[in-house]
Formats: C-alpha cells, structure tokens, sequence
C-alpha cells in the first residue's frame, strides 16, 4: 500500500499563504511541478494555461479557504476509510497489477476523477474541488475513488512495465541518496543496478563535459565491455549529437546511422539522454547501448530522463 494512495492537496492550498497578487506566479510553479497532471487537465477541459489564470483570478480567498479547512476536517477519516477499503479488498480492485497510484490534488472541479499515463503509473487524479462543491449532492470520497478505479481495471490491459520502470527510479533515488556525497560511486552503483535489472541494456554509462574544453564528452562509470571512446567531440556520433543539440537521441538500429561510433559489434541499438546542469547547460549524458534493434521506447525516455533530472538536482 505504501505508494498508492497520497493526498497532494496541499500543494495547492499553499496559495493561501500568497497575496492575492502574486496568485499568478504561484500558479505558474504550481504548473510546473503538476507539469504531468496539469498538462492531461487542460486536454481533457479544453482549457489553454492563460484560461486557468482567469479562473483562478476569478476564485474567492475566502472560497479556498473554506475548502482548506472543510479538507481538514475530513482528511484524516477519509484516509483510513480508503486505506481500509483498499487494503480489505486487495482482488477487488487488482492490486497486484502495479500500474497505478491514486492522487488527491486541488484543480478547479470540473470532473470527480480524470487519469494521467506516465511511464511509470497511470495517476488517477481525484479532484477534491469537485467533491467539496458538490458534497451535498455527490457520493463520498471513497466511493468516488472507488469507482475511478473500478472504471481503470476494467478498460485498461496491466502494464507490468510501469510497475518495473516505478521500481527502478525508488532503486536509483536510493542509491543517489545514499551516496550524495560521492558522485562517481553513486553513479557505477546506478550503472550496476540498470545492467543487473533491464536485459537489454548491454552497456550502460555516462560521459561527462571535460573541465579542459567545453565541446568534449569524457567516458565516466560506466558497465559493460571496454570502450576505446574514452573522448568525444560535440557533434560526432550519437553522444556528441545529443551533447550538442541537447536533446535525448534513440537509435533503433545503429546500422542505419551515418554518423556512428561504433564500440561493439553487438551493439545493435543506442538511447542517449542529456544531464544538465542547475544553470541550464550541458553536462553530460546517460549513454545505454543493446545487442537488441529496437528495444528502447517511450517508457525508457522518460525514465531516463527523469533518472538525468535527479542527478541534476544532486550533483550539477
């Protein structure tokens, strides 16, 4: 249970500590860091960015605030009746499958629930707004949760690979954090982790901006079989490209590429996903190399590169 179900309401009820004119600005960071959620709630209300603001603009303090505290009387209930639900009835609503989390956040209440596809789970958002304004008239919370769910089981085929892909990102949080204060040690230990758990990445490592020139990568830790590529060039190969555009490079098969380094002979297929630092600027990649022609998809990109954005954030 312990990743299933949260309540991220608060996120949104932190406006209450901001002047009315400066709403704007929160809610321009409160997009970014809902950047999955909110980009699925303006697609499914047909809603551009600058609309939300003019709602928002529109909205009450004193509204939110009444729902804060209406929240907080209930909150703590409805968390152990859901619990309890949820635990009682682990084949009811197929547990065992892996591939979602439920997700209370505060939006504006146009719908009970909506769900958001991420690589790692599908999120099936419950928007407290809407329960609050129609509290007298809807069910209760955990009957609406319970039939978010119920409505997910049952036209969604398990994808066992969100649950993998979940797991591996709490196996690399946890060795980052572990290891915070030794870059190289914390990133064999991811290199080490990824080789023992994905079976097809063949040779997994990084390259790092040289400290001398600026438009050179540096072999870093890396696993797999020695590679002679110990410098490269911004532009040359598939590494020096994704260095110098700044953007992740997938290679379905290497053959068909005129401009590729070559380390392996088996190596049939290449992902490579920029790092950068906190300022903006390149520096470095995760490079994963395969003895399979096409293995990496949509699901390893975003792995991969939210896996880049935790090495940022604790390293660069």
């Amino acid at each position: 249970m312990k990743n299933l179900f949260r309540d991220y309401t608060n996120d949104f009820f932190d406006i209450l500590y901001q002047r009315k004119e400066v709403w704007n600005d929160f809610w321009n960071k409160f997009e970014k860091k809902k950047k999955e959620i909110f980009s699925e709630y303006l697609k499914q209300n047909n809603y551009t960015k600058e609309q939300t603001l003019e709602k928002l603009e529109k909205t009450e303090r004193r509204f939110i605030d009444k729902a804060y505290w209406y929240k907080e009387e209930i909150i703590h209930e409805i968390k152990n009746k859901v619990v309890h639900m949820l635990t009682e009835n682990v084949e009811k609503y197929n547990l065992g499958r892996d591939d979602f989390v439920i997700h209370i956040e505060a939006l504006f209440g146009e719908k009970p629930y909506f769900y958001v596809e991420t690589y790692k789970a599908t999120i099936i958002v419950i928007d407290y707004m809407h329960y609050y304004i129609n509290k007298d008239s809807q069910p209760s919370l955990e009957k609406v949760i319970d039939e978010a769910i119920l409505n997910f089981i049952e036209k969604t085929q398990t994808d066992k690979r969100k649950g993998f892909f979940f797991g591996l990102m709490e196996d690399a949080k946890k060795i980052i954090y572990d290891n915070k204060n030794n870059k190289d040690k914390a990133l064999t230990k991811i290199c080490e982790m990824l080789d023992k758990k994905v079976s097809y990445y063949n040779w997994t490592g990084f390259y790092f901006v040289s400290k001398e020139d600026k438009n050179i990568l540096e072999v870093g830790p890396y696993i797999g079989e020695k590679t002679d590529h110990i410098k490269i060039e911004f532009g040359e190969g598939i590494c020096g490209q994704a260095a110098s555009t700044e953007q992740t490079f997938i290679i379905g098969d290497v053959s068909k590429e005129s401009n590729y380094l070559s380390c392996s002979d088996k190596t049939k297929s290449e992902i490579v996903v920029p790092i950068f630092n906190k300022e903006g600027k390149i520096a470095g990649e995760i490079d994963i190399d395969s003895h399979v022609i096409d293995p990496f998809d949509e699901k390893d990109k975003m792995f991969l590169e939210e896996l880049a954005q935790l090495i940022t954030e604790y390293f660069f």
